[in-house]
């Protein structure tokens, strides 16, 4: 596989986690600031660059493997992208 097609494949995945996270997020009712704070964060900016992505910011999977346990959710729900959107 090529360098080009790994690192598309690699943002698609960052892009679909983050879009999740958001999902599932506002399911839940929890505002940013809130689950930020619940996964041990000390404020919910990280938390909304990450879930927009912006400059590049992404969860990393310690942030992942807890925000799947504070909106009780499967981990593996998090990498499924959503077609029905």
């Amino acid at each position: 596989m090529h360098t080009e097609d790994l690192e598309i494949y690699s943002e698609y995945i960052l892009d679909t986690v983050s879009d999740n996270v958001k999902k599932y997020r506002e399911e839940k009712g929890f505002t940013q600031m809130q689950l930020a704070l619940e996964i041990g964060m000390s404020g919910g900016a990280y938390l909304g660059r990450a879930e927009l992505r912006k400059k590049n910011h992404h969860f990393n999977i310690r942030h992942i493997a807890k925000i799947s346990k504070v909106l009780e959710i499967e981990i593996e729900d998090l990498f499924k992208k959503d077609t029905h959107r």
